[in-house]
């Protein structure tokens, strides 16, 4: 059964900008129900131009992030906030509307595609807009938005593979949910250009890795000029002799760099609390090894993570990106696998004791290389191209292969036969009984050797090699994960 299908594969960079390209294309609209959404799809029609695609979705006012529970200007019906996600076809008629918008009286002017719809002023506007073709419209998709029900129908499921399967399609982020998170790092972005002019704001992680999760939270990145992330782009002419007037920024990974990225986040932090509508609750965690922003998202329920120092973040995503293309039971066995440790208390989303479920992405590739069905990371870092390069700012080589098509000239998979339950079964027979004493895992040669440290786990970070992703997970967590293992072994037999 074969599992490949790269010719219809979106290169990640490419996957970014259409992502992007739709999100400012969007505006965020709040409304007062579900019975407004085909009242806002008119008004934007006849009033701007086409819309390409339209979403609503509802959110409880009791929030998990919510401390007031006063999410909006527009009372809430029935104990829910609707809004709806608008995608104009042309980027000139999004602009027309966010310019026309108006400002409430005692509120701090703010331009943003974030809004939220009135009553009609008069009788007449009605009329102008009932004369609009309704039958060009985009279908409406409506959704609670990150919600996951609370019982999954496996009823139609016949094995253990369908069961896999079905849970997969239960919890994947949805397409309106991957929109929203687009739009919130949109919307950071176009807040903060007058600082930052050449960056961009872009989320990293499960999101756009093809492994996302309902209900997840968002990691966002700050990047000063997105050209480390897009390299082909050219921002000013190279023969030029007028040279901008700058401040002097420290980057890379010094002391005097971390204390700037400090010091400028702290102020971030004062402008998304004070001026950037719908973020809220912004914390500063500057200490920690990557300092962050954390905040919520109340239009989207989010609970948001910003750095500006992790952009190796963004090319991890991307390695994994490539390894769900190449084999799309890595992704469904990832569903299963992670459901089943957050089941059992093993896993914790903050480093420390407790694996993450990051490095069950990893052990998972790893088992995956291990079974010859996804390449080991040296095929693509040792046959990367002079396109493929990229260096972060603190010097970290993420130069690799990023053409599946060219890895499955180098990479001849096997195993292509087995089903989801064999490799599930598999996975958990590997590591019950794997030596995590004495054996390290390194994803680069698809090996485990002798462990360079005395950590209870060693799991090699595939871009900084010299590093332990697992360097805090302790030696009773370890025992646990293999007894967790070794006990759904026993369950089947």
């Amino acid at each position: 059964m074969l599992r490949r299908n790269v010719s219809t594969f979106l290169k990640f960079s490419d996957y970014l900008h259409q992502r992007r390209t739709e999100a400012e294309k969007s505006m965020l609209i709040q409304v007062s129900g579900v019975n407004s959404v085909s009242d806002i799809q008119s008004y934007l029609t006849s009033q701007f131009g086409p819309i390409t695609s339209i979403f609503h979705y509802s959110m409880s006012t009791k929030s998990k992030y919510s401390s007031s529970g006063n999410l909006s200007a527009i009372p809430s019906t029935q104990g829910q906030v609707h809004w709806v996600l608008a995608e104009f076809d042309k980027k000139e008629d999004f602009t027309k509307a966010i310019e026309t918008s108006r400002h409430a009286e005692e509120n701090l002017p703010f331009v943003s595609a974030m809004c939220w719809f009135s009553q009609p002023i008069s009788s007449a506007s009605l009329k102008s807009i009932s004369k609009v073709n309704t039958s060009v419209y985009p279908q409406i998709s409506s959704e609670r938005l990150n919600q996951i029900s609370d019982k999954i129908n496996f009823s139609k499921a016949k094995s253990l593979t369908d069961q896999i399967i079905v849970l997969e399609d239960s919890l994947k982020i949805t397409e309106l949910a991957l929109r929203v998170r687009f739009l919130v790092a949109r919307h950071l972005e176009q807040s903060l250009q007058s600082f930052f002019p050449l960056g961009c704001v872009l989320p990293f992680g499960s999101t756009v890795s093809g492994i996302g999760r309902i209900g997840g939270d968002l990691d966002l990145i700050l990047l000063p000029d997105k050209a480390e992330i897009f390299p082909n782009k050219n921002f000013g002419i190279k023969s030029s002799r007028l040279w901008h007037q700058t401040k002097l920024y420290s980057m890379g990974n010094s002391t005097n760099s971390r204390f700037q990225v400090q010091r400028v986040m702290e102020t971030l932090a004062d402008v998304i609390q004070l001026f950037v509508p719908g973020c809220t609750q912004v914390q500063r965690i500057l200490q920690a090894r990557v300092p962050i922003l954390r905040f919520w998202s109340e239009y989207t329920d989010l609970q948001c993570d910003l750095s500006m120092t992790n952009s190796s973040g963004v090319h991890m995503s991307e390695l994994i990106y490539i390894m769900a293309s190449l084999d799309h039971r890595f992704v469904s066995l990832l569903f299963a696998i992670r459901s089943w440790a957050s089941a059992r208390k093993i896993t914790n989303p903050v480093p420390g004791r407790q694996p993450t479920n990051f490095m069950l992405v990893l052990l998972l590739l790893y088992f995956l290389q291990c079974q010859k069905i996804l390449p080991t990371f040296d095929i693509l870092f040792n046959n990367a191209s002079k396109e493929d390069q990229r260096i972060t700012v603190d010097g970290i080589h993420c130069t690799f292969l990023r053409d599946p098509a060219k890895i499955l000239t180098l990479f001849s998979p096997r195993n292509d036969a087995k089903s989801l339950a064999e490799l599930l079964y598999a996975f958990f027979e590997f590591y019950s009984e794997f030596d995590f004493t004495s054996r390290g895992i390194s994803l680069f040669t698809g090996s485990a050797w002798g462990k360079p440290d005395s950590g209870a786990m060693y799991i090699q970070n595939p871009l900084e090699r010299h590093t332990n992703v697992a360097r805090n997970v302790s030696k009773e967590e370890v025992s646990r994960l293999k007894s967790k293992a070794g006990e759904y072994i026993f369950s089947l037999k």
